[in-house]
């Protein structure tokens, strides 16, 4: 199924892209570098620079983060300072659509904990948490434009009231609400990962050189990518953007699902 194998290839870039060196970003780190003088730092570790300032004032910081990282990322070849690993030779996109991801991942996550948004990555480990995954997906799918994916936010962001962790440890993330919708922005998403569709939808203008992206594409892209998350999580924290109700599903409808998905496995196991 073409939605399951874009998903997958999603899956596999951001494992990738999440091991390449400075693309995690710590919350409190980064808290204390970005408000290294405010007097009201303690306050903004514990609860979070949205409860300190107006959207409107993180709007802008935001804005200053953004035109940060695309001088930065700029600067960097695509193609320097990819670790030896071999999940980083993902065959749909490669590792400079990998190292793409990686830029616009840790952009994102700087963005995120602005608007009082948890630590995206938790421990040393290099695999990603199921929590992470969905975060990632939801950040990315506003970055890069993908239907639905402002919904999907709304439903895991800190500010919808209880995080992703708890819920998925009260049921398995499969049986949540907003599963389904998860999976159709990471499908579309998957889409944009393969060479053609990246020369497609985001080089319009600027050429691969050699099989790289230039850094010109960085800095014709990240900017509008960056303002479109600072602008979504903006309507997030004051609200205008409302999470669904973690609906309870229908008993019945479960087990009529759950044996439709048993028999589809237990058919493909077969084969």
């Amino acid at each position: 199924m073409a939605q399951e194998k874009n998903y997958e290839v999603l899956l596999q870039t951001l494992n990738a892209a999440s091991q390449l060196p400075l693309v995690k970003t710590k919350r409190d780190d980064f808290l204390k570098s970005r408000f290294k003088d405010d007097e009201h730092l303690d306050y903004i570790l514990e609860n979070g620079p949205q409860s300190v300032y107006t959207s409107a004032s993180l709007r802008k910081i935001a804005d200053q983060i953004i035109k940060e990282m695309t001088t930065k990322t700029s600067a960097i070849s695509f193609a320097a300072g990819l670790p030896g690993n071999p999940l980083i030779a993902v065959a749909a996109g490669g590792a400079d659509v990998v190292q793409y991801f990686g830029f616009a991942l840790n952009m994102a996550q700087q963005i995120a904990y602005l608007f009082g948004e948890d630590d995206l990555f938790n421990g040393d480990s290099n695999d990603l948490s199921e929590e992470a995954k969905v975060r990632i997906i939801a950040y990315l799918g506003v970055m890069f434009g993908a239907a639905g994916s402002a919904a999907l936010l709304t439903n895991v962001s800190k500010k919808a009231g209880v995080t992703i962790g708890k819920r998925v440890a009260a049921k398995a993330l499969t049986k949540t609400t907003w599963y389904p919708l998860m999976k159709k922005v990471g499908s579309a998403m998957g889409a944009k990962v393969t060479k053609k569709t990246v020369e497609k939808t985001i080089t319009k203008s600027v050429p691969l050189i050699g099989g790289v992206i230039s850094g010109g594409l960085t800095y014709v892209t990240f900017r509008p990518m960056g303002g479109k998350l600072a602008d979504t999580l903006v309507q997030v924290n004051e609200g205008s953007l409302q999470a669904d109700p973690d609906l309870e599903l229908n008993p019945n409808f479960v087990a009529v699902r759950d044996n439709v998905i048993d028999a589809d496995f237990e058919e493909t196991s077969s084969k």
